[in-house]
């Protein structure tokens, strides 16, 4: 029970230190970045302890979020999906701290030089460790990490339906590159068996998160496509052999994309999917030599498996599952402090890095115009629904960030004055509708009652309609179909909110409009989504808000907008001060055209079977860091 008292009384502070602020299934789809060198104030932990010589015992982890069976982040993926994908690879070139910091990975890397060079551009010259190999057994070379960024910039995977933009878009010749008019990737070289560099365009510098900008892994070219597509550098840059075309590799690629198991460098490595059941299992990889620190594992078997919201608390404490990770409810908090307090059971509690929220697609229909986004969040109490739905473990954000992010606690007080927090009124919501010219009834008169019409250029009136995809079991879901959808002042408004609900991986197809398995996904068809995001250590929102494609889920297209996402990164690392305040000028644009309502931020609470110990989450470094360094003490 004290460690209950405690939780609430932190919370409280919380809460009211939040209050004057002007995707799970909550979870998150990891697609926005975020958070770098913190000043950390939680309570020290225990410091991580080596694994044992053998690892042993098993972790079943009850997600709440689909398996998808795609473990790589390039088509599509959810956050379950990339906790497998960052568990499975490894040997990056540089590597992220508990404190969110990155740091040179010396397990891989021998030795590196870095290069100013006279166009401005800096290259990052990598020599990799003769140790490292596959989970096949075969070498890992410098061929491997010049693999990885070409095959993921290419052309030929963008013409596949894929993000090219995620891994060499800051590097010189990417450009010309990713659009097919170059064959060479001029700032890709690979220079001998286990040494390769990258050149940063001078047009991304400096750069805010530099040393993370250059961290680059490995990919086994072959899984994917065969042994006849060789990479060739004759001094221009490096490239792909002219066999590799869609044609000749598209339906490789495709199977690739979820065949278990892979060829993969990562701690452990997927051993199946079970598609009906959601569930997944991996192993140890016992080639795997550590991460930046030496670790390996300690924990021999995880499994992920898909639970719901209601039971999943009853199949911990029944032990089907070990762990939860991420809960963000005011309801599940509060059994799962329960849980503990009858023994047997732990939990971590931490301030969440990312937010649960509604996104808009901008680009067609009524959520097009910022006038129906603002309005909508007008007649959405977020303090209540926050309250609600957290139950007092959360708090109402105003912007694209969480609690957790560095640059948010040191500007917070800015961000109180600067930001709108729409707060709730039907009257502000009916005036920024008829500013916006939704002023008329259906039959082309002065409106009176019932839906609102938008008369466009072309002269055609545009119902306000808003067709709302939600995933299936989703609490949050749940309470916006009370709070939102069938709040009589939406109606009031003149405003129609029809929900269709679908699985989350569905629901990601039709987010990305990702088409590679069913062309309707391709076609714009829902306005407004509920999921949540999470954020990764590089506060990057360049390909979120890029008016040129990247992963601008949102497709919104604007300038300015597009123009402050580079200005924040555009600043030399030692600059703190200069980012932060690039960082308000981006946040207070983007809290003007809200892409995305922000509908609560979270304490997340872990909560797991005692026998697993040394596992200490953060808001940065959750959960596939932390079991990195955890071990299983079976119970007496």
């Amino acid at each position: 029970m004290q460690k209950r008292v405690l939780a609430l009384l932190l919370t409280v502070v919380m809460v009211f230190s939040l209050a004057g602020c002007k995707g799970k299934n909550d979870t998150g789809i990891s697609t926005e970045p975020t958070t770098a060198p913190v000043d950390t104030t939680d309570e020290p932990t225990e410091a991580p302890t080596q694994a044992p010589a053998e690892p042993s015992g098993q972790i079943i982890i009850g997600s709440t979020t689909d398996l998808s069976g795609e473990f790589i982040p390039y088509f599509q993926n959810g956050a379950a999906d990339n906790d497998i994908f960052y568990m499975t690879n490894g040997y990056p070139t540089t590597d992220i701290t508990d404190a969110g910091e990155f740091v040179v990975d010396k397990t891989v890397v021998k030795d590196y030089k870095v290069t100013s060079n006279e166009d401005g551009s800096k290259t990052y010259t990598w020599t990799i460790n003769n140790n490292l190999v596959w989970n096949d057994g075969t070498p890992i070379t410098a061929k491997d990490y010049v693999a990885n960024l070409l095959l993921w910039s290419s052309k030929q995977i963008a013409d596949m339906g894929a993000n090219n933009t995620i891994v060499g878009m800051y590097f010189k010749g990417f450009t010309d590159f990713s659009s097919g008019k170059t064959k060479e990737f001029s700032g890709v070289n690979l220079i001998s068996d286990d040494t390769f560099a990258v050149t940063i365009d001078a047009s991304n510098l400096p750069y805010f998160f530099e040393l993370g900008l250059v961290q680059v892994q490995p990919t086994k070219l072959s899984f994917w496509t065969d042994d006849k597509v060789t990479i060739s550098d004759d001094g221009k840059g490096a490239y792909f052999s002219d066999n590799f075309t869609v044609e000749n590799y598209k339906d490789k690629i495709n199977a690739a994309r979820t065949k278990v198991p892979a060829i993969t460098c990562g701690a452990y490595n997927a051993v199946s999917f079970n598609g009906s059941a959601k569930e997944a299992v991996i192993e140890v990889n016992p080639k795997y030599l550590g991460n930046r620190d030496g670790q390996k594992p300690s924990i021999k078997t995880i499994i992920y498996k898909k639970v719901t919201t209601e039971t999943a608390l009853d199949e911990l404490s029944t032990g089907s599952v070990d762990l939860l990770n991420g809960m963000s409810s005011g309801d599940e908090i509060n059994a799962g402090l329960d849980l503990v307090d009858k023994g047997g059971f732990a939990y971590s509690s931490y301030d969440r890095n990312g937010y649960g929220k509604l996104q808009f697609a901008c680009d067609f229909g009524p959520t097009q115009f910022v006038e129906v986004r603002q309005a909508i969040a007008h007649l959405l109490d977020r303090n209540d629904f926050a309250k609600a739905f957290t139950g007092g473990f959360g708090s109402v954000v105003n912007g694209p960030y969480g609690p957790a992010m560095w640059m948010y606690q040191d500007t917070k007080d800015t961000l109180d004055e600067k930001l709108d927090s729409y707060p709730y009124s039907l009257d502000d919501a009916v005036k920024l509708l008829e500013d916006g010219g939704w002023v008329y009834g259906k039959d082309g008169k002065d409106y009176t009652s019932g839906v609102r019409y938008k008369k466009l250029d072309d002269g055609t009136l545009m119902p306000l309609v808003i067709e709302w995809a939600s995933s299936e079991q989703n609490p949050v879901s749940e309470l916006l179909v009370v709070k939102l959808q069938n709040n009589p002042d939406v109606a009031a408004a003149g405003i129609k909110i029809n929900q269709t609900v679908m699985t989350f991986t569905e629901l990601l197809s039709y987010l990305y409009r990702d088409g590679s398995n069913d062309k309707k996904y391709e076609v714009p068809t829902y306005n407004m989504f509920n999921l949540a995001t999470g954020f990764t250590p590089i506060y990057d929102m360049v390909q979120q808000y890029t008016i040129k494609g990247g992963d601008n889920t949102n497709f919104i297209k604007d300038e300015e907008l597009d123009k402050l996402t580079k200005d924040m990164v555009l600043v030399d690392p030692a600059d703190k001060t200069t980012f932060e305040s690039k960082f308000v000028s981006f946040i207070e644009k983007w809290n003007y055209l809200l892409p995305d309502i922000p509908l609560y931020s979270n304490l997340y609470h872990d909560f797991y079977n005692a026998k697993l110990k040394n596992y200490n989450p953060n808001g940065i470094w959750d959960m596939k860091y932390a079991l990195m360094y955890a071990s299983v003490e079976e119970q007496k």
